[in-house]
């Protein structure tokens, strides 16, 4: 009698503890990989064609930005490695809007030059480096994460990287958020890429948006002034002088490891959310020219030097030829003559 006494009694307060907890519906979250522009990457990014197999590839990008002297890009180049794993032929298309394109030193192959792309063809034994030098046009300067503003006494960081992203906000249970926040922070850790994740929400979702900036780490010097911070929004360097500056998307280790405890359900979703959408904002900027294994690493440095814009190529005047009042006279004369042969041809036809 005892055990089915304490039997029921289990069973009562697990009938009471159902009817407490909460109902809570699944919602999925922002996805860290989903890019929030069009660009970067630029050209729509890359792609890769193979016979049933997927080359595993790791991309390196330097990006150099020369600066007139207002600190606007008027020329740009870029250097991308491609380390590609995995036998097979490979077929590589990166969009960008190039100029010219050659391999650099190192490179096991050479690529080729579309109107909006560059290619890589070949066999891979199993590991091959490509590498390629590129013109870019300067209207690449667009997707650009800073922008370099000169007045008298100051130069100014701008992080150009602020996007306004879908999301939206209700009540939600803890415990998975802490989960798949963890889970953020291991892939992060570990190189990999994130995954997407989801909610366990106890009201009615309501649509917002969220303001999104990839932070920038910002080292180099603007004249004699040494630079090395993050930089979210602007950062005035007070003095004048030539930029050498060096801009790579910032880690993520202080957004995703901040303090969570305290925070209700509706707080801990929006910190999840912005830190998805970060993610996926610095992975943009991380793959400035697009990676043809969407799952691989990519990484790029931006780099920033002041220059010299070339000088414009004189245009060719040719002034017109002169004529004396002899010459002048001479013609009217001979245009009079003309004109009265002709009437008295005409008076005799």
């Amino acid at each position: 009698m005892k055990r089915i006494g304490l039997a029921l009694l289990v069973g009562l307060t697990a009938a009471a503890s159902a009817q407490a907890a909460p109902r809570a519906d699944y919602a999925t979250l922002p996805s860290p990989l989903a890019p929030l522009s069009p660009a970067p990457p630029l050209g729509g990014g890359a792609s890769a064609s193979s016979e049933g197999f997927r080359h595993r590839i790791a991309a390196t990008t330097r990006v150099d930005v020369s600066l007139d002297p207002t600190g606007a890009p008027f020329a740009l180049a870029a250097t991308q490695q491609l380390d590609v794993g995995v036998l097979g032929d490979y077929f590589f298309t990166i969009g960008a809007p190039v100029l010219d394109v050659e391999a650099a030193p190192g490179s096991a192959s050479t690529p080729g030059l579309r109107a909006s792309s560059i290619l890589w063809t070949g066999f891979n034994p199993g590991h091959r480096t490509l590498i390629a030098r590129i013109t870019l046009n300067t209207t690449a300067a667009a997707s650009l994460p800073l922008r370099i503003e000169v007045a008298p006494g100051r130069v100014t960081l701008v992080n150009t990287t602020a996007v306004v992203a879908g999301s939206y906000t209700a009540d939600a249970l803890v415990p998975p958020l802490l989960s798949y926040l963890a889970q953020l922070r291991r892939q992060i850790a570990r190189g990999q890429s994130p995954t997407s994740g989801a909610a366990y929400v106890t009201s009615k979702p309501t649509a917002t948006r969220l303001r999104v900036v990839a932070p920038l780490h910002v080292t180099g010097t603007v004249g004699g002034h040494h630079v090395d911070a993050i930089v979210e929004g602007r950062l005035v360097v007070r003095g004048r002088g030539p930029v050498r500056l060096t801009v790579t998307p910032a880690s993520l280790d202080r957004l995703l490891s901040a303090p969570t405890a305290g925070r209700t359900g509706r707080q801990l979703l929006e910190r999840v959310e912005r830190a998805a959408l970060t993610l996926a904002r610095v992975r943009q900027y991380e793959t400035f020219l697009g990676n043809p294994d969407p799952t691989g690493p990519s990484r790029t440095a931006y780099v920033y030097r002041s220059a010299t814009p070339p000088a414009p190529i004189p245009t060719a005047i040719v002034a017109p030829k002169e004529r004396d009042w002899a010459t002048t006279i001479a013609v009217a004369a001979g245009l009079l003559l003309a004109a009265a042969g002709a009437l008295f041809a005409w008076s005799k036809s």
